[in-house]
């Protein structure tokens, strides 16, 4: 009995040793597929028939070309910093070389200008030049109510226009001959995923529409052809609608969008600097001081002459206010000094004499 049991545990245990060796086995296999370290060997490499994965560019930013005639290194949120008369360098936005790809392009252009007409002027030229259209504009003048006040005031206007894609790149190096470039940005939007989706949406609604108009010839009943009538002007508006995208797509596709913005300025001289001493600076204060309080009352006066009429009339109307509330107080006083003297008190009752 004693054999027996011995011979049992003995079995047990040589299973569960197997067991372990096996458990063991498998985890360092695991463990030199993925790389991991165990027990403190070094990292074990995968297999070199496993493929490693390459990083893929998004075709977003896929869109410089090789060709592109600017410098990256010096380009800081999508506007060059370096280079050219105006300090800032053309932003490129190429045309897409596969007829697949559907990319917006806009570019964000300020101007000075020390020539307000000159600089209209060029920008009607470069439209011509390279077949844009304005498709909105605004041009503010001078403020003459500004200047009677003394202020002075600049001229500005603002263009939206829209230029053939293949000749941006060209209208955007151009765009110093108007003046001088303060800013300069472009902005590309790839929308091929939303393009595509919404073209097999609208093939797919055609095919709806030439599948209602068959049943619309076969149908007699009149609900069938209530229900046939209701679902074909669904679907045709429906086309009517991703028609309209489609085509507001493909519009800013082939024509992209310039932001101009031109500002009149002139030019700044720039004053001395002069070293003043503490009691030369509370001197000029009080100096300052006086020439204001001197300037109020010249100010004043001058109000004063400038509004004589309306105060004239205004004072007028206050003098004969007065007179006719005054000859009113003096009225109520009368009347109740009369009624104080034509009043008589009453005789006092008779008393009764003593007997």
């Amino acid at each position: 009995m004693k054999k027996l049991i011995f011979v049992v545990i003995s079995v047990v245990v040589f299973a569960m040793v197997l067991t372990g060796c096996a458990a063991a086995d498998n985890d360092a296999t695991a463990d030199a597929w993925f790389g991991r370290a165990t027990y403190g060997a070094t990292a074990q490499t995968a297999p070199a028939s496993t493929p490693v994965p390459a990083l893929a560019m998004p075709e977003e930013e896929m869109w410089v070309s090789d060709d592109m005639a600017v410098d990256m290194a010096v380009m800081v949120d999508g506007v060059a910093t370096s280079g050219g008369t105006s300090g800032i360098l053309p932003v490129a936005a190429p045309v897409a070389t596969s007829m697949a790809e559907h990319i917006i392009y806009t570019v964000n252009a300020d101007i000075e200008t020390l020539n307000f007409e000159e600089s209209i002027a060029m920008v009607n030229t470069l439209m011509r030049r390279y077949d844009a259209f304005v498709e909105s504009s605004s041009v503010s003048g001078v403020n003459h109510a500004a200047q009677f006040h003394g202020w002075q005031t600049f001229r500005n206007a603002w263009f939206t226009i829209r230029v053939p894609v293949g000749n941006l790149n060209a209208m955007s190096s151009d765009l110093e001959l108007i003046g001088n470039v303060t800013h300069l940005g472009n902005h590309a939007m790839n929308i091929t995923s939303q393009f595509i989706d919404t073209q097999s949406r609208l093939n797919s609604l055609s095919i709806q529409e030439e599948r209602l108009l068959d049943m619309l010839r076969v149908a007699e009943d009149v609900p069938d052809l209530i229900a046939i009538e209701e679902r074909l002007g669904d679907v045709r508006h429906q086309i009517e609608s991703l028609t309209t995208t489609i085509n507001n797509w493909q519009s800013q596709i082939n024509f992209s969008t310039l932001h101009l913005s031109i500002n009149e300025v002139e030019i700044f001289t720039e004053q001395p600097l002069i070293h003043r001493t503490y009691w030369e600076r509370i001197g000029d204060g009080f100096m300052a001081t006086l020439r204001g309080i001197g300037n109020f009352f010249m100010s004043f006066f001058m109000w004063i002459i400038i509004s004589a009429p309306v105060l004239l009339i205004i004072a007028a109307i206050v003098v004969a206010i007065l007179i006719i509330v005054r000859r009113k107080i003096r009225a109520n006083k009368n009347k109740r000094m009369q009624a104080a003297v034509t009043y008589t008190p009453p005789p006092p009752p008779p008393t009764s004499s003593p007997e």
